[in-house]
């Protein structure tokens, strides 16, 4: 290939395949050069605003800083003799130039104050049927249900029947009555006429009437007990004068006269056994209905009496130890509007297996019915009252190397101007209610303290302590 020609006007000129190859080196290298471009003018920028990227920064929108917090002076000082201080021997005073930087700080104060202080210990609970208030009435002989007197829901009488059950076994035993009362009769006759011929009669003759008597007597007394077995307890004066006829018309309706009142007396047979409410109050559950067949002992229905109740709570082992009988409760049933009050009569002597809970007792008044049972709900036990305690709340109490320790403002500072000085003062303290905590040494009533943002206080007087 030869040398190319000069032009006359100007630099040799280059063909074409020569300018193509320049073109492309310089195409692969202009990215490279715009990649470092870029990064140097982020050092560039970087350099320039101390590598800051928050807004305001660069153009970007300015934002005004937060002003810092206000950092006040710590004073530490002998302590007096007798005096209250978190620090052996010394005070620690903290000290702000103004209300301002108080209120800047974040800090609020209030004053110590007298007021009830309840202490009470809260637990979930359910309310239930005290059981000896329960009672499940059942007939005593097994037979055929003629008649259900009450149904659920209804109220009843201590002794009020609830059901008639024919039972042969009472047809029995009514029998056996009326025949021992027969011979006791024909004992008695004979025995007096006997003794009424003692003369022509032997005196073993006398004995053997006598003994014969005396079985009677006791064959009656036997039938007497088995009636009232049943629950149909007869009186023997009252039958021993009547006639067998008149005997048995008030057997045949023996127990049941007020449940068969109203009824055809021939249309009752003398096997009627009623079934009786041991107590007074509302039938929970009839499990009968007439024409069934009942065995002896089978429960047929459930009374209960709802005007005393049973609030169980499970307490936490730590609080079950403050916990006493006699101690007053206030329970609020799940949705309920207000609270019912009760009393404690049983404190659980071990935790469940499953919760590790220790059921509390009480027992509560429910003659209004407001409370019913297997009703969910958080009930207070009111462990301690004290009618005139100091309490602050409870963000003004702060814990400093096992202490009790509250940020009292000086009296002389209190004035609108001037600066404010806050004195850490370790104090000793009671119970403690939702809101409060009650201050039993180191504090007065009326004395000013901080609490909202005490944990400022609590920071300087930390620093104090390792400056120390």
């Amino acid at each position: 290939m030869g040398t190319p020609a000069p032009s006359a006007n100007g630099p040799p000129s280059v063909p074409g395949p020569v300018r193509a190859g320049v073109l492309r080196r310089l195409a692969g290298v202009v990215p490279t050069a715009g990649v470092l471009a870029g990064l140097a003018g982020a050092a560039y920028w970087g350099h320039a605003t101390g590598w800051d990227f928050s807004p305001g920064r660069a153009g970007g929108p300015q934002v005004n800083a937060p002003a810092e917090r206000p950092r006040p002076v710590v004073r530490v000082t002998p302590a007096g003799p007798g005096a209250e201080a978190p620090l052996p021997g010394r005070h620690v005073r903290v000290e702000f130039g103004s209300a301002e930087e108080v209120e800047a700080a974040g800090i609020g104060i209030t004053p110590a104050w007298a007021s009830t202080l309840t202490e009470q210990v809260t637990a979930a609970g359910e309310v239930a049927f005290d059981p000896a208030r329960v009672a499940r009435p059942s007939a005593r002989a097994g037979g055929v249900t003629r008649r259900v007197l009450k149904a659920a829901g209804d109220p009843v009488r201590v002794g009020e029947v609830l059901a008639l059950v024919d039972a042969a076994e009472v047809g029995r035993a009514k029998a056996e009555f009326q025949q021992a009362l027969v011979q006791v009769r024909l004992r008695e006759g004979a025995r007096n006429d006997v003794v009424g011929a003692r003369a022509a009669t032997s005196p073993a003759a006398v004995r053997e009437a006598e003994a014969a008597l005396k079985e009677a007597g006791v064959r009656v007394l036997a039938a007497a007990q088995a009636l009232t077995n049943l629950g149909l307890p007869v009186g023997l004066d009252d039958y021993r004068a009547a006639t067998p006829a008149e005997a048995g018309r008030r057997l045949r309706l023996l127990g049941v006269e007020d449940a068969a009142a109203g009824a055809d007396p021939a249309g009752l047979t003398a096997n009627l056994l009623p079934v009786r409410s041991p107590l007074a109050g509302v039938v929970l559950t009839a499990d009968v209905v007439a024409g069934e067949g009942v065995e002896a002992g089978r429960a047929l229905f459930t009374v209960v009496d709802p005007n005393r109740v049973w609030v169980t709570l499970h307490v936490g082992p730590e609080d079950a130890r403050r916990v006493a009988v006699g101690q007053k409760v206030f329970f609020r049933p799940d949705g309920g509007a207000g609270e019912h009050p009760a009393a404690v009569v049983w404190v659980g002597t071990a935790a469940d297996e499953a919760t590790r809970t220790v059921p509390v007792r009480a027992e509560a008044d429910n003659a209004a019915g407001a409370l019913r049972a297997s009703t969910l709900g958080r009930g207070r036990v009111v462990v301690r009252e004290v009618p005139k305690a100091v309490v602050v709340p409870h963000e003004a109490v702060r814990s400093f190397r096992g202490k009790s320790v509250v940020f009292v403002q000086d009296p002389g500072t209190l004035g609108p101007n001037g600066p404010k000085t806050f004195h850490a003062r370790a104090v000793r303290t009671g119970g403690r209610d939702d809101l409060n905590t009650e201050v039993l040494a180191g504090l007065s009533a009326g004395e000013i303290v901080a609490a909202k943002g005490s944990g400022v206080l609590l920071g300087e007087l930390t620093q104090a302590a390792v400056d120390r």
